[in-house]
């Protein structure tokens, strides 16, 4: 089964989603809400192709259900590497930032 590898950006994207979400409605909600993300980006271990192609080479997209985000991934071999956890309607990815070793 792949392990599941977060960068930098989408660990920072995780932080900026808590902060925001905790300023509206609380920490505990916001720990929800991260959680939940946490636990659909873990099924991709088991679930590697569930995601949408990307507009960007071989970027895969993880379109949430119950929070409007969307989870930029790419496979290699063992390892599914999250690029990006972006609101679905107003960021995208930039290509240029996934580290060489996943683009």
């Amino acid at each position: 089964m792949p392990q599941i590898e977060l960068s930098e950006k989408a660990d920072s994207d995780l932080e900026a989603i808590h902060e925001h979400y905790a300023g509206l409605m609380g920490h505990q909600r916001a720990d929800e809400v991260v959680s939940t993300i946490l636990e659909s980006i873990e099924q991709l271990a088991t679930f590697t192709g569930m995601g949408r192609p990307s507009q960007a080479p071989d970027v895969r997209e993880l379109v949430l259900t119950r929070y409007p985000f969307l989870v930029s991934y790419v496979v290699r071999s063992q390892v599914v590497f999250i690029v990006r956890v972006l609101h679905e309607r107003y960021e995208r990815l930039n290509t240029s930032k996934i580290p060489d070793q996943f683009s």
